[in-house]
């Protein structure tokens, strides 16, 4: 009877480590998915705003495709990286494309506050500037501004 038991348990015991696994994998493939369509919706709504801010200011007659700012800072980080000739962005400062942001924002009502959209760098490298803009959507992209602005300090 012993030896029965033993057994029983035994399967109980790995048919529960099975069933423990299978729910983190289904979790862990739900809650990306999640992140995903999250962080595509975000692009996509941040794209809009900069080109036409700076569609409105600059007449551009070009449309920019941002990157995800790397992964480095954590998942869900909503940042986005903008490259193109620094020429064509002369007239252009960070606090005047923030605030042209911010009010795009406003006017579209994505925020209550209308501090939606922050340009969290602003550099230029072999005559092409990269401009990075974080949609404060969520908790990890607020962090991560402000651990940005704690680096700056």
């Amino acid at each position: 009877m012993g030896v029965w038991w033993m057994k029983v348990f035994l399967i109980c015991l790995i048919a529960v480590v099975l069933v423990a696994g299978l729910y983190v994998w289904v979790h862990r493939i739900l809650i990306n998915r999640a992140t995903i369509m999250l962080r595509k919706r975000a692009q996509q709504v941040t794209d809009r705003a900069v080109n036409q801010c700076l569609q409105d200011d600059l007449a551009w007659n070009r449309t920019l495709q941002s990157e995800l700012v790397a992964d480095v800072w954590g998942k869900g980080v909503l940042a986005f990286e903008y490259h193109f000739p620094a020429a064509e962005l002369a007239a252009m400062t960070r606090e005047r494309l923030e605030k042209e942001l911010n009010a795009y924002a406003s006017s579209h009502q994505l925020s209550s506050d209308g501090n939606c959209f922050v340009v969290t760098d602003w550099w230029q490298y072999e005559q092409v500037q990269h401009v990075d803009v974080a949609y404060l959507l969520n908790e990890a992209t607020k962090e991560y501004v402000a651990d940005l602005k704690k680096i700056d300090h």
